[in-house]
């Protein structure tokens, strides 16, 4: 005769048979959390791992109770409630996690609709009031009937309140200043900041409900206390907007006019492409100095990151154009140098040899040629030009490096050397390196000297870079001459660019729940 079960016996067995697989499956979930690290996917795996640990533990019957006497006011009697400790724990573990879930998915939807993310107050907002909501949720299922609201306020006891309150008094201030810090977006994560007038500058690296962590320039991580930080006088180069005025003075002699400085040190401004055409640059009579005029040159950049290098280039340009214009840069010092007139014109009727043999090496190159750009363009690119002469099989440029510089070939050979072990060949006028000047990315290929070895002319991104900025199709030829030589020396090694999409708030969903 066939032995029948029970309804509930059955369920329950059945519940007991799922709940092994159930909680390995949530502490895969909470493992494969953690290793992301990011917040806040920490707090959901953390959540989840103690809440799988200790729910398995109070499934299997195994738990730790704390007895808490009520006394009921009608009859006077009491009645001793017990409250199951790692129970509890689980549940309220579970709440978190489903905060920091929730929170995570509103922030995708709000970065995948084109919006701002949350603040960090806003996610943990988020997840304290889903713990509130657990822990209001667990009282009413388990503790309503016989653990009363006032009996539980009087359990905990004001003075312990009290004593909670004073030892944090530090710590919510602290709190209450790091909401109202985020809340004003006074400070966001990525504004590069200066503490006080002229004082160190440095990067907004994180800002939590505590503390504010700024990176300065030299790789110091900065934690000041969000009550410090409200207290501090402080300036944010990033807000409202990051556009920043520079100012770069220099003295120039009395017999050069005004208007003759003045002229050359706007052409400079005007082509420099860091510097905006709006507002307009300009340039001042700043003071009249015992040995020079000091004039101001003023110019506004896109923001405080390209300022030593908006300010190094203007700079260099500006002295290449000065010399060009035959203005004098004076010294505040006494120099006696004895020379003779002969050896003056010989420096200078070398300086003119190399500049009219660096013009005529890029008028020889298809890339500089007379179609390619005006004879007044070529020779500012070659001011700033140097050759080298390089020794048979000496490698000139080496895969991986970083420069920003091209090469032209003046008199010899070389060859590029591929990743696959091909060559490719260059000649007088050849040219190599157009990849690392236009892109600013790591060399591709080897190139060394090839028989007899050759002389290269060096041209430097900054001498190069205005004649971009002016002329977009000498711009967009460069780039394409770029793009045929790196498909020429990588071959089948040549990245691919992959084009990024916002994750959706489905595909964040089943991120979350992925095990691995």
């Amino acid at each position: 005769m066939p032995i029948s079960m029970p309804p509930i016996i059955a369920q329950s067995m059945l519940v007991d048979a799922l709940a092994i697989p159930a909680f390995a499956y949530v502490a895969l979930v909470g493992v494969a959390a953690i290793r992301d690290r990011s917040n806040p996917r920490l707090t959901y795996g953390i959540s989840l791992l103690v809440a799988a640990g200790a729910g398995l533990v109070a499934s299997l019957g195994i738990d730790v109770e704390i007895p808490i006497t009520v006394s009921r006011a009608a009859d006077a009697a009491s009645e001793v409630v017990e409250i199951p400790v790692l129970r509890t724990l689980a549940e309220i573990a579970a709440a978190s996690a489903i905060g920091a879930l929730l929170s995570r998915l509103v922030d995708t939807a709000l970065v995948a609709a084109g919006r701002e993310p949350m603040l960090r107050v806003q996610h943990t907002a988020i997840l304290l009031g889903a713990i509130l909501i657990g822990v209001v949720v667990i009282y009413e299922v388990h503790f309503a009937e016989t653990l009363p609201v006032k009996t539980l306020v009087l359990s905990v006891g004001g003075a312990s309140v009290f004593i909670l309150g004073l030892g944090l008094q530090s710590t919510l201030g602290n709190v209450f200043a790091g909401y109202a810090l985020q809340t004003s977006r006074v400070l966001r994560k990525g504004d590069i900041v200066q503490m006080g007038h002229r004082g160190p500058v440095g990067t907004v690296w994180d800002s939590t409900i505590v503390t504010t962590r700024i990176l300065m320039r030299d790789g110091e991580l900065l934690v000041l206390p969000n009550s410090a930080v409200l207290q501090k006088d402080f300036l944010n180069l990033d807000q409202p907007h990051r556009r920043l005025r520079q100012s770069i003075q220099v003295g120039i002699s009395y017999d050069a006019p005004p208007a003759v400085v003045k002229d050359v040190a706007l052409a400079v401004l005007h082509a420099e492409p860091l510097v905006l055409k709006e507002p307009n640059p300009s340039v001042w009579v700043a003071n009249f100095s015992d040995s020079s005029v000091t004039y101001d040159l003023r110019f506004w950049i896109e923001s405080y990151r390209d300022r030593d290098e908006a300010n190094d280039r203007v700079r260099t340009r500006l002295w290449y154009a000065l010399r060009d214009a035959g203005l004098e840069i004076p010294v505040p010092i006494r120099t006696l140098r004895m020379t003779d007139a002969s050896e003056l014109r010989a420096r200078d009727e070398a300086a003119a040899g190399q500049l009219a043999s660096a013009i005529e090496t890029l008028r020889v190159c298809p890339l500089f040629d007379e179609g390619s750009i005006s004879g007044e363009e070529r020779r500012e690119i070659a001011r700033a030009a140097m050759e080298t002469r390089w020794e048979a099989g000496t490698a000139i440029v080496r895969r991986g490096e970083q420069s920003d510089a091209m090469y032209v070939i003046a008199s010899g050979s070389c060859e590029v050397r591929r990743p696959d072990g091909g060559t490719v060949p260059l000649g007088i006028g050849g040219h190599f390196g157009e990849i690392a000047l236009l892109l600013r990315q790591e060399r591709t290929a080897d190139v060394v000297a090839g028989v007899g070895g050759a002389s290269v002319l060096r041209l430097p991104r900054a001498s190069v870079a205005p004649v971009l900025s002016r002329r977009p199709e000498f711009r967009e030829r460069l780039g394409t001459v770029a793009t045929q030589r790196r498909d020429e020396t990588m071959g089948d090694f040549a990245p691919t660019t992959v084009p990024q999409r916002r994750m959706g708030v489905l595909t964040e969903l089943l991120h979350l729940l992925r095990p691995f």
